[in-house]
């Protein structure tokens, strides 16, 4: 072989290493997460703050992998609303020191009754950027949320069936989305989710 032809297959071998690397240590994304986000929640018609709602932020570890990439449950936190509907969550995010970086928080809000956030709210209307976007806005200041009161039996079943994400978080960890969720189901007549 010639040795031109050895000194370009190394030094191409060195630039494919060179884009891959940053990329598997986590250079490209933060290897911790941001925060805090704040938000309101309020009823959508009546415009009264929604006091008690249970407030999930989940955070998840990304390793790359040769073909993907592997999402694995790193952390979660969990607050409720207060008197004028407020919260505050993600003040002490977590910090992975796995390859790779860290994705979230999946924000999810649910009150008995009510839709839930992020796939049943009424506003604010979720942009092009998705859920994602209206994280960063909860990062840069308070966002209102607003649920609308569910007035079905239907209605109200397909958003308790899907109020808590489908992840490896043990229900002792959640408390309050567990029990709020509990609560509902109750109301329904569906057996409540055991503790683990």
């Amino acid at each position: 072989m010639n040795e031109w032809y050895k000194r370009f297959r190394y030094t191409m071998l060195g630039c494919v290493m060179l884009l891959l690397l940053p990329g598997c240590l986590g250079l490209f994304e933060p290897l911790f997460a941001k925060g805090p986000y704040r938000g309101r929640v309020i009823d959508t018609d009546t415009k009264q703050p929604i006091e008690g709602a249970a407030v999930l932020a989940v955070w998840y570890s990304v390793t790359p992998t040769i073909g993907d990439k592997v999402d694995t449950y790193l952390d979660a936190e969990e607050t409720l609303t207060d008197k004028d509907g407020r919260f505050v969550i993600g003040k002490h995010a977590p910090i992975s020191f796995r390859p790779g970086w860290v994705r979230g928080p999946d924000i999810t809000i649910f009150y008995p009754g009510y839709g839930s956030y992020p796939r049943y709210h009424a506003a604010p209307k979720v942009p092009l950027g998705g859920t994602v976007e209206l994280r960063e806005m909860m990062a840069k200041k308070e966002l209102t949320i607003e649920l609308r009161h569910l007035t079905t039996r239907e209605e109200r079943r397909r958003i308790v069936e899907g109020a808590i994400p489908l992840t490896e978080i043990p229900l002792k960890e959640i408390p309050n989305l567990g029990g709020l969720v509990n609560i509902e189901r109750k109301a329904l007549g569906i057996p409540p989710y055991a503790a683990e």
